[in-house]
């Protein structure tokens, strides 16, 4: 990481001396870089891959302390495709995170493009060494992205008070853009983390307004989707189990899963994963079980086991190893997929086997 100290008359700001104070800018990221073997329907692809374990991302964040236990903060984050160097995402240039806040006494606010308490819960409880939610976790190769992220945003954390910690969150989806429905999108979400010791629980509920197509108009109608997330972990000395359960209703009438939409159908997905720390020097072993439930259809369940082998070369630098299936019902086309997005494209019916080899550097 790279940090910049300097006085705001440095930056040719001019006020009075009384209100400088100290501020500072860090410059991060990380950069991961792999080659995929996958077979799907009797076809075998190789490819190089970025964002497998961790999104490649760099990023700013900024705090300046206004004084009396208050600062303004704020960060900027942008995803790239390492193997081409473009931009991942929507193209936008800061696609991953884009806000600006206050911290205080009272917690943390701040307005932009930002995570969803459920996001937060995905992260902490599908587990890895070198990073979270990644190629391999079954959880990453379930969850609807537009339940993650949402622009034009409010998010609050509350201080933490007997363990618990209360993350809140509103969104205003498409904000009234011409041509979409005035509610498409919007979000409210509440989440719950209680910590003692070793032993960690969440609890979140997020309902959003979709609609029920990929097509739409100011006039389409539109419905709630309702997700409730619960997960728990316990770090023991050798081994930390994790298992988190994701109940969406309210779906009825999408067969699909529509981004554009915000859509998805009613469904249950559960993840179980273990992570073995301490395997020699610097190893670890994440080991993940989960499947999806179609509530509408038997044929659009689907099966994910994953195996990750991780080696941390130097404090920045880890180099990983993993194995991967997906087993889908004939209506179902989930992949392995990658931190950053979708995997390898799979037909509804097919499965994938697929082995990865990578690298992970942070800075």
């Amino acid at each position: 990481m790279k940090r910049w100290h300097a006085p705001l008359a440095a930056l040719g700001i001019v006020a009075a001396p009384s209100v400088f104070a100290q501020s500072s800018v860090t410059l991060y990221g990380i950069l991961d870089s792999a080659i995929q073997y996958a077979n799907t329907g009797g076809k075998t692809t190789v490819r190089q891959d970025s964002s497998s374990v961790a999104p490649t991302r760099w990023g700013l964040i900024g705090t300046e302390d206004l004084g009396g236990g208050y600062a303004a903060v704020f960060k900027l984050e942008n995803g790239f495709n390492l193997n081409n160097g473009t931009i991942s995402g929507n193209g936008a240039l800061f696609n991953r995170e884009a806000w600006v806040g206050i911290r205080g006494p009272f917690g943390q606010i701040q307005l932009g493009n930002n995570y969803t308490p459920l996001f937060t819960t995905y992260a902490s409880y599908s587990l890895g060494s070198l990073n979270t939610l990644g190629w391999g976790n079954a959880a990453n190769n379930y969850v609807f992205v537009p339940a993650a992220r949402t622009a034009n945003s409010v998010r609050y954390v509350s201080p933490t008070i007997a363990g618990l910690t209360l993350r809140a969150l509103y969104a205003r989806g498409t904000n009234g853009a011409s041509g979409a429905p005035p509610t498409l999108g919007d979000t409210a979400s509440v989440g719950l983390n209680f910590k003692t010791g070793a032993f960690s629980a969440d609890a979140d509920y997020l309902q959003q307004r979709f609609a029920p197509t990929a097509s739409v108009t100011a006039a389409t109608g539109v419905s709630t989707g309702r997700y409730y997330l619960f997960a728990a972990k316990y770090t023991f000395e050798y081994v930390t189990p994790a298992v988190l359960y994701e109940i969406h209703r309210n779906g009825g009438g999408v067969s699909s899963a529509i981004s554009g939409s915000y859509a998805s159908p009613s469904h249950d997905f559960y993840e179980v994963n273990a992570l073995i720390h301490k395997i020699g020097w610097a190893s670890s072993v994440l080991v993940s079980f989960g499947q999806y439930f179609l509530k509408s259809n038997g044929n659009g369940d689907s099966t994910s086991y994953g195996l990750r082998y991780e080696y941390q070369l130097s404090k920045r630098t880890g180099v990983y190893l993993g194995f991967a299936e997906v087993r889908n019902h004939s209506k179902a086309s989930f992949t392995v997929s990658n931190a950053g997005g979708p995997g390898i494209a799979v037909a509804a019916g097919q499965n994938i086997t697929a082995g990865i080899a990578g690298i992970v550097h942070k800075f």
